[in-house]
């Protein structure tokens, strides 16, 4: 090692212990709270991590708040260039409900008047604001620590704003017994940082001394679906500093609308949903230099009902969430702005007798009441049914080339000893009209599925009604034969099917949601989550090949709670997807019947996996949204909805560094155009792979004569691709490690 390293690394540990003398924090604090802050007579760790501290907060005689904080790098090495014009401050108090001394509303003491200019809005509203760092007073220590002594006292108010706070029925007084919240948002740095201190002035107490204080959702169970949550050019990145002007008093005066962070954010992710939208009306919120952000055309990805995707606590905990200490409130506390911002019908001024405020909510919504608990309100049934119903493939035979394969298997109860249900008596599996389905399908081969020569004019799987072809062994399990062998080369096509196959039990058994006895029995699908065996054709080992995998499902249901699709049938498993949509399918069928034609000028649109998914969740960036029609023509889907994290970052979906270049040999190229004959692809126009996953994205022009020039093929066939005619030679340039490496053109987080 070089002097000149050895010296380096022994200044950053000095900075770091240096760091670490001048900075105290506590003990137990919030649980989603990493943030750390000076306490009164007590000490813990910095968090180095977050990069940022507010280490303590202290208001003079006048109500002036001066607030001492820290800033590290990622290593931990003090920053000590930051000047006034970096930073922005908020201040906000925490005043009591009315209705229960566990929870609060955030109001802000900095705030200004908007005036309504465009949008529904016609009166002037109350809108939070900063403190911009240059008009305060900076001292920079020159050791990562720094004092920022405010331009304005918190008792002091323009008489302008307090008039308005008069009209709008909010109260700006300072209050110092109360928990108050001071955030520090730091700009001009590699990544947006900001940081808050919970304390309350009349006593200096703060969140580290086990203060009353108000979090109800982490930053990281946003984050768990977008990724990184950026709002405001990209310099409000934390919950806990959104609700410091995202609070009761603040409204958008263009719309009308309040900014109070708990209705907002409840619309934004109901969208289109909302009972006002639904009956004609926009849900929309004007922003900066007055654009409009209409929401009323968005859909959380997931359900609606989950209310624990974002709010966590300790009785209502997900292990893939973070708990906060209000984390509960969701499910403890009715309040006409929390429940109305989703019910948005909901008069309350006539509701039950009519609601002033929140006194009475919890009257009626709570266990013993006439509503209800509010979690089993917001529970959905069918969800809950789910966990009734496990499908196991027991054994699967007959697999060679031109044999009948035979499938084996069982569905069972989990939450009753996995009891086996008998699917040709059982009344979960016998219900009329399609009610109850039951699907045993076929594929092949799994190095890419393309299902050649299933005696259909698609590429999808080979179906076998498990209703009513299963034969019942005897010990709870049933057995299925298909109707279509393993092909042989014996048809007309000529192909003979190698390598591995794969079966997958799918479909919907029905369940009797009637909530009392003896009342008349009403039943409803419950997707049952699929399953998926492999089995060999001809393997040299005997032993069947896995698909490969490239997804894992978990990472989808972060975002989607559940993924059930067409009509409830294909539930939960990437494996059995892939199947059908497989580089040769495309939806040439139902596209030719489409009650409402897409109209991006294509004679079919492909449903290979690779492609599709990109195209759906690539929005942002493709020039022409991916239109899909779907079930005999019903509804062509055009997929224009704006994926909710950075379109870039494979490793929201993929697994591990699937991802990367050069992508696999076995993958076929993707299917355009389905030639003369449906049945054969032999005729069919594809894309050359690397380029169909890429284009998939980057469909403008210019990106396509980019993959043209480099050996991509938008016009090629299977057979060329096999011998080696077409070559693409992406992965010189973005393969792993190279110049334009993946990993470095995309904002990959790992």
């Amino acid at each position: 090692m070089s002097l000149l390293n050895t010296l380096s690394k022994i200044n950053k540990l000095i900075l770091l212990l240096f760091s670490l003398l001048i900075l105290t924090a506590c003990g137990e604090g919030d649980s989603s709270n990493n943030d750390t802050a000076q306490g009164s007579g007590s000490t813990a760790s910095i968090d180095y991590s977050k990069n940022a501290a507010i280490t303590s907060a202290s208001i003079d005689d006048s109500q002036i708040l001066t607030v001492n904080f820290q800033l590290v790098d990622e290593n931990g090495v003090a920053i000590i260039n930051l000047v006034n014009d970096d930073l922005r401050f908020t201040v906000a108090k925490l005043t009591m409900s009315a209705n229960s001394n566990l929870t609060g509303n955030w109001q802000s003491y900095f705030n200004q008047i908007e005036q309504p200019g465009v949008g529904e809005g016609t009166v002037p509203k109350l809108q939070a604001m900063q403190e911009n760092g240059a008009d305060g007073v900076l001292v920079n220590n020159n050791n990562g620590t720094y004092v920022y002594t405010f331009n304005r006292s918190l008792n002091e108010m323009n008489v302008d704003i307090l008039s308005q706070a008069r009209i709008e029925n909010i109260n700006l007084t300072f209050k110092p017994s109360l928990t108050h919240r001071v955030a520090v948002e730091v700009r001009n740095q590699p990544q947006a940082i900001n940081t808050t201190l919970d304390w309350i002035p009349e006593t200096g107490k703060n969140q580290y001394d086990g203060i009353w204080s108000h979090n109800i959702v982490a930053t990281q169970n946003c984050n768990s679906c977008h990724g990184s949550l950026v709002a405001h050019g990209g310099s409000r990145v934390e919950v806990k500093y959104c609700v410091t002007c995202h609070n009761i008093g603040s409204s958008d005066a263009n719309s009308g609308n309040t900014v109070n962070f708990k209705n907002m954010i409840h619309k934004i992710h109901r969208g289109k949903n909302l009972p006002s939208v639904l009956a004609g009306g926009k849900y929309s919120i004007y922003g900066y230099r007055d654009t409009e952000h209409n929401y009323s055309e968005l859909s959380y990805p997931g359900d609606i009902l989950t209310c624990n995707q974002c709010h966590a606590g300790t009785a209502s905990e997900d292990k893939a969430q973070i708990i906060t200490k209000s984390g509960d409130n969701w499910q403890e506390i009715a309040t006409m702005q929390a429940c109305g911002s989703c019910h948005d019908d909901v008069d309350f001024q006539t509701h039950l007798g009519g609601q002033t405020d929140n006194e009475n909510c919890n009257s009626c919504h709570q266990n013993s009441a006439i509503a209800g608990a509010i979690a089993d309100s917001h529970k959905n049934i069918i969800t809950v049914a789910k966990a009734q119903f496990s499908a196991n493939i027991i054994a699967v035979s007959q697999t060679m080339a031109g044999q009948l394969p035979q499938i084996q298997f069982s569905i069972v109860n989990p939450l009753d000893d996995d009891k086996p249900y008998d699917i040709l008596s059982d009344a979960e599996f016998t219900q009329a009209n399609g009610l109850s389905r039951l699907s045993v399908t076929i594929s092949w081969s799994t190095l890419d599925y393309i299902n050649t020569a299933n005696q259909g004019d698609n590429a999808s799987s080979v179906q076998i009604d498990a209703l009513t072809n299963a034969v019942a062994v005897g010990d709870g399990s049933f057995i299925v034969t298909s109707k279509i062998a393993i092909p042989d080369g014996s048809t007309a096509l000529g192909f003979t099917a190698t390598g591995s196959g794969a079966v997958v039990i799918e479909g919907h058994p029905a369940v009797n949601i009637t909530a009392q006895t003896g009342q008349q029995a009403f039943y409803q699908a419950v997707p049952l989550t699929n399953v998926v065996s492999y089995f060999s054709i001809d393997e040299a080992t005997g032993q069947a090949i896995a698909r490969r995998e490239i997804i894992k499902i978990d990472k989808c249901l972060t975002c989607h709670g559940e993924l059930s699709l067409h009509g409830g049938n294909r539930t939960d498993s990437i494996e059995s997807c892939v199947t059908c949509h497989n580089p040769r399918n495309t939806d040439i069928r139902v596209r030719d019947v489409a009650q409402t034609p897409p109209t991006d000028g294509k004679d079919e649109e492909s449903l290979d996996f690779k492609t599709m998914i990109h195209g759906i969740h690539a929005v942002t960036k493709r020039e022409i949204p991916l239109q899909v029609v779907g079930y005999k023509g019903f509804a062509t889907h055009v997929y224009d909805r704006a994926f909710p994290r950075g379109i870039g970052d494979c490793t929201a979906c993929h697994d591990n560094d699937s991802y990367s270049l050069p992508i696999s040999e076995t993958a076929l190229g993707t299917t355009i155009d389905t030639g003369i004959d449906r049945e054969d692809p032999n005729d069919d126009l594809v894309v050359s792979p690397t380029a169909a996953v890429c284009s998939s994205c980057h469909d403008a022009n210019s990106a396509q004569g980019h993959m043209e020039l480099n050996g991509a093929d938008f016009s090629t066939n299977q057979a060329d691709l096999d011998n080696g005619l077409v070559i693409e030679q992406c992965s010189i340039c973005h393969g792993a490690g190279r110049t334009y490496d993946v990993k470095k053109m995309h904002p990959i987080k790992e």
